[in-house]
């Protein structure tokens, strides 16, 4: 299980790797702010990236990888899309419409069942 940082990378490494091809990238555009510590954190989560086979690392140096992402990230990153869409919850105004308006449905109903039944 990714955490949300090292998903948020991942996400962003999609975004550079969306044909699937191996891309450039420059590691001060991966970290956060451009210190030393976010860049070895990057650098950290980047090799857990590759070492569960999320991503592959074509070459690297001091300021540069070659990466891509593997079908495995990707399909990692849609089911936590998935996951987040299914665990989505209304919001409290959203709820309280859905009520008022359920309500006044069913009044609605009662009242033209009881007509039709006055009717017969």
């Amino acid at each position: 299980m990714l955490d949300k940082r090292t998903t948020q990378l991942l996400l962003k490494l999609m975004k550079y790797c969306q044909d699937g091809s191996y891309k450039i990238i420059e590691k001060t555009e991966l970290a956060p702010d451009k210190s030393a510590k976010a860049l070895s954190e990057s650098d950290r989560m980047i090799s857990f990236l590759r070492d569960n086979e999320l991503i592959d690392i074509k070459y690297t140096d001091d300021n540069v990888y070659c990466l891509t992402v593997m079908p495995k990230g990707r399909t990692a990153i849609e089911n936590m899309r998935f996951k987040n869409r299914e665990t989505q919850r209304l919001s409290g105004r959203t709820m309280c419409i859905m009520i008022v308006v359920c309500t006044l449905a069913a009044f609605v109903g009662a009242f033209l069942g009881t007509l039709v039944a006055g009717l017969i």
